[in-house]
């Protein structure tokens, strides 16, 4: 955690199901997980462009500027992004209004590294990125599921993914603060990161009120404990 300045982070479907997902059942296929690997970027760009205040990946909230969904970056379609809590394994409530129409993309968990401590290099943040989702989905306790208004989303809409090399940019007052001694990681421009999690993407919802929540946990050789347990109370509406 202090090395990698590593972020598990699942995002919103519920894990309501008792039978855990196998890893053979991430869904699988070039198309969709190139997809996703291109996503994740800008989903990363998203999360981290927000400071403290404003950040969706801090704990429960009721609308404001925390439940913005939208890119800040360009993306082919359109998206609405969700985000999930560090992996304390707190539940966490939000209750949020998006457009219509919208595509919603989040992960189940995943990780964000970089270089930043003397040493560090693209290649073994890359590395350690991978080690740490192959830690996850390989840990013996490990379960994940996703629900819409309670039903159980398909398998084949949990893709893992490799992101491509990134950059991206911190505020100050940035998410890294209540994770890293100070003086935390300064506000600017950052290169060399890379993601990888397990990710769900799925079709526009429709108007009205849905309820989206995830649960997922894992205990890992090297990071410790994972956990998520998120809810997302979404009301769809026209865009204004």
């Amino acid at each position: 955690m202090k090395r990698a300045l590593m972020m598990a982070i699942s995002v919103l479907l519920a894990l309501i199901v008792a039978l855990p997902m196998a890893v053979g059942q991430v869904g699988q296929g070039a198309k969709a997980s190139d997809k996703a690997a291109e996503l994740s970027v800008a989903w990363w760009q998203w999360a981290l462009s927000k400071p403290v205040e404003d950040n969706p990946l801090i704990g429960s909230y009721e609308g404001g500027p925390q439940c913005d969904g939208t890119p800040v970056t360009p993306t082919q379609g359109k998206w609405w992004f969700l985000a999930g809590n560090f992996g304390s394994g707190a539940a966490v409530e939000r209750t949020c209004t998006m457009p219509v129409g919208t595509k919603l993309f989040f992960p189940v968990v995943n990780v964000v590294a970089f270089p930043f401590f003397e040493g560090e290099t693209r290649q073994n943040q890359r590395q350690l990125a991978r080690q740490f989702i192959r830690e996850v989905v390989n840990a013996p306790d490990f379960t994940m599921s996703v629900t819409v208004d309670g039903k159980e989303v398909k398998s084949n809409r949990i893709v893992r993914a490799l992101s491509p090399v990134f950059s991206f940019t911190l505020p100050e007052e940035n998410v890294f603060d209540p994770l890293v001694p100070p003086p935390g990681v300064p506000a600017g421009e950052y290169d060399d990161a890379s993601s990888n999690g397990l990710w769900v993407t799925l079709p526009p919802l429709s108007r009205g009120e849905h309820t989206i929540h995830f649960e997922m946990s894992a205990t890992t050789e090297t990071f410790g404990f994972i956990a998520q347990d998120n809810t997302y109370n979404l009301t769809v509406v026209n865009k204004r």
